[in-house]
């Protein structure tokens, strides 16, 4: 890092894209995805007082340009995504979009469709380039993580492919890219977005696609033509909980980002693991994101000199769950100690009134509704996948 990056938090630069414009990428009140998720987290950091080190600095989002978006979709596609926003707000005929998985349950129309998902994109992109231009050593896009969307469709809640489009900006730049994606549901996007391409790592660690949308992401899937080796999966069977999650990391994730010795890290870090989740069947822990923000502070400097942007994702219980992961997760980042943190009374006020119902401090936790499955079921598959996957890659690594 150069010498132009100044301390921070925890000695270190830490740049947060976020304005509230973002929350303008919603499909309604009564779908499972809400910018609540991302809102309230700031607002719980903010009144924690987290966020007032000198060495954080929070930037404006921008919008991608039309030429970010083209490195990961298709030029039709952007059309019709343009056309759906249109069409929502009655400035053009309905139409029939589904081909392009637009319009549906799913991804329904809504009025700021095209600019919504063009400034979380670009967030995500500003991240990346303060990476990139050394104004960082960590950066934040809250609202960024939608890394179901394809080519030329939406999926899953995601209209654009900001992971995408960040590590198309970073290859550009002639750097290496390590991503890994600890949402519950499997990476897709991203892992086709860059399934034969040797410069990126791809490392998804989530609900097998046999329980969970969108049922891809089996080990098998290890990457094709000059990708092979370059793609990792690890599906987890349904209720694997905190010890099991960690335990993959040990055996897998670190071992393979290490190995891998990228330029910069991208994690994408949805919460929907969580026992909690109502989309989902794992059963982690609040407890389990500041383990995985120390471990991964800790790789990022060991494989990349620190640097390492972090994107939202998944999490739909997004007034108690959600933001109280992520704070924890971030708090542990800037060297706050998350624990016995009891949480302000203003923002218990504030998830209250939309909907929430948060315990008095930070990391409690209620009991799974199933009891953790520990590692009785995943050890066979991480067996594998050392056999398999980890190993070609390694292989690949060395060679």
């Amino acid at each position: 890092m150069s010498p132009e990056v100044s301390p921070g938090p925890a000695g270190e630069r830490f740049v947060i894209v976020y304005g509230p414009e973002l929350a303008l990428y919603s499909f309604g009140p009564d779908h499972p995805l809400q910018a609540d998720r991302y809102v309230l987290t700031l607002a719980l950091l903010t009144s924690l007082g987290w966020l007032d080190a000198p060495g954080i600095e929070f930037e404006a989002p921008r919008f991608a340009t039309l030429s970010e978006l083209l490195a990961v979709h298709s030029y039709p596609y952007i059309q019709a995504v343009q056309q759906g926003q249109a069409i929502a707000r009655g400035e053009r005929t309905p139409a029939d979009l589904s081909f392009y998985g637009l319009g549906t349950s799913d991804d329904p129309l809504f009025a700021n469709m095209h600019d919504a998902a063009a400034l979380y994109t670009g967030a995500t992109i500003q991240g990346m380039k303060a990476l990139l231009e050394d104004r960082a050593v960590h950066a934040w896009s809250p609202a960024g993580g939608q890394h179901h969307a394809h080519t030329a469709e939406a999926s899953g809640f995601c209209i654009y492919n900001d992971p995408a489009a960040a590590i198309a900006v970073a290859l550009k730049a002639g750097r290496r890219v390590a991503y890994v994606d600890f949402d519950a549901h499997h990476g897709d996007g991203v892992q086709a977005a860059f399934y034969e391409d040797p410069r990126v790592l791809t490392v998804s660690i989530h609900e097998s696609g046999r329980y969970l949308f969108p049922g891809t992401g089996e080990v098998t899937e290890v990457g094709k033509g000059e990708g092979r080796g370059a793609c990792l999966n690890i599906p987890l069977p349904p209720f694997a909980g905190d010890e099991a999650i960690m335990h993959a990391f040990d055996r897998v994730i670190e071992p393979a980002v290490r190995a891998w010795a990228p330029d910069l890290l991208l994690t994408q870090t949805g919460v929907d693991a969580h026992h909690a989740d109502p989309l989902t069947h794992l059963a982690a822990t609040v407890r389990l994101y500041p383990k995985l923000a120390a471990r991964l502070h800790d790789l990022a400097h060991e494989s990349c000199s620190g640097r390492w942007l972090i994107i939202g994702g998944g999490g739909y219980d997004p007034w108690d769950v959600t933001p109280r992961a992520w704070t924890a997760f971030i708090g542990t980042l800037l060297g706050r100690p998350v624990n016995d943190v009891r949480l302000p009374e203003d923002w218990l006020r504030a998830s209250r009134a939309a909907g929430g119902d948060p315990p008095p401090v930070l990391l409690e936790d209620r009991c799974p509704d199933h009891p953790p499955a520990g590692d009785k079921d995943l050890g066979p598959v991480l067996d594998e996948i050392e056999r398999t996957a980890l190993a070609e890659l390694l292989a690949r690594a060395r060679g």
